[in-house]
């Protein structure tokens, strides 16, 4: 009968011990999960809801690389347009100067002065429709065009492949289509046609300049068309820009509510976290409690 005894209470202090150990272990991982507010540490814990968290978390991740991207789309968009700004704002001081060349009174030096800052001013114009980003690459440089998109040449063509890049759902273009800003509906380039006006004003003799008005009048229709096509193009990277907002817009919603997902399949409920780490604290006291019970029951205690 006491070999009986002896065994009996060798499985109790046993599974004391265990119960000491599974409670201590209870609550040692809901004191790391109060600690970093999460009812979900490791994906052992909720397989499930783990795997959803993760979900989110990969998915706000690649927002925000897409919003990296779409920034320095945007930086590139607005280099862009206030390139084309300088341009109209070129165009119209050569129209002024055009406008002055048709005074019938100018004299032959007068004219080769206003042909001389005409010249000027187109070279400026070039320079800026070669202008390039941060990263170098031409802001006007249509689809895949060399890195001088516009070439000083007898053509003066876009020198790489017109048309425009396409945007994304998440992106929008880096480039523009110089092609359309500077090549004319006659075909030939706005700077091969005012290098003919230039010529022509330069060439002009004393008291000819009523001579000069087919070359004059040429001049500023070519230049009108070629502000409104610049106007047309700056027009496009104002919705571009517009369209960035829109998107980033887009993206922060959709980045709270991933956020709100991750929490939901994550994050612990702080009163029931700490109600449970309550209840986890008096269960490990008692396995406690039960240990030192265990511990003082011996034979000899029983024997008088």
């Amino acid at each position: 009968m006491s070999t009986i005894n002896r065994v009996a209470t060798a499985n109790m202090y046993d599974n004391s011990i265990r119960n000491i150990g599974a409670r201590q272990n209870a609550l040692v991982e809901q004191n790391e999960k109060m600690t970093a507010g999460k009812r979900v540490l490791r994906a052992s814990d909720d397989p499930v809801a783990a795997a959803q968290a993760e979900r989110a978390i990969t998915r706000m991740e690649r927002i925000k690389v897409e919003q990296s991207a779409l920034s320095l789309q945007r930086n590139a968009m607005a280099e862009g347009e206030s390139t084309l700004g300088d341009a109209v704002d070129l165009l119209q001081e050569m129209r002024a100067l055009f406008v002055s060349a048709g005074n019938g009174a100018n004299s032959a030096k007068e004219m080769q002065i206003i042909a001389g800052q005409l010249q000027t001013l187109r070279e400026e114009l070039l320079s800026v429709s070669n202008r390039t980003n941060t990263s170098g690459v031409p802001l006007l440089s249509a689809l895949g065009s060399a890195i001088t998109p516009f070439v000083n040449s007898s053509a003066f063509k876009d020198n790489g492949l017109p048309g425009q890049q396409a945007g994304g759902n998440t992106s929008i273009p880096t480039a523009l289509d110089g092609d359309m800003a500077f090549m004319l509906d006659s075909g030939e380039s706005l700077f091969k046609e005012l290098d003919t006006a230039i010529t022509g004003i330069r060439n002009a003799t004393s008291g000819s300049a009523a001579n000069q008005s087919s070359v004059i009048q040429n001049g500023l229709a070519n230049i009108d068309q070629g502000m409104d096509r610049l106007s047309s193009l700056r027009g496009f990277a104002g919705d571009m820009l517009n369209r960035a907002d829109r998107i980033t817009g887009d993206q922060e919603v959709r980045s709270i509510q991933l956020e709100a997902d991750r929490s939901r399949a994550e994050d612990m409920d702080l009163v029931k976290g700490f109600s449970d780490f309550e209840q986890t604290k008096m269960g490990y006291q008692a396995a406690l409690q039960t240990y030192a019970m265990v511990q003082k029951m011996s034979l000899f205690n029983y024997i008088s």
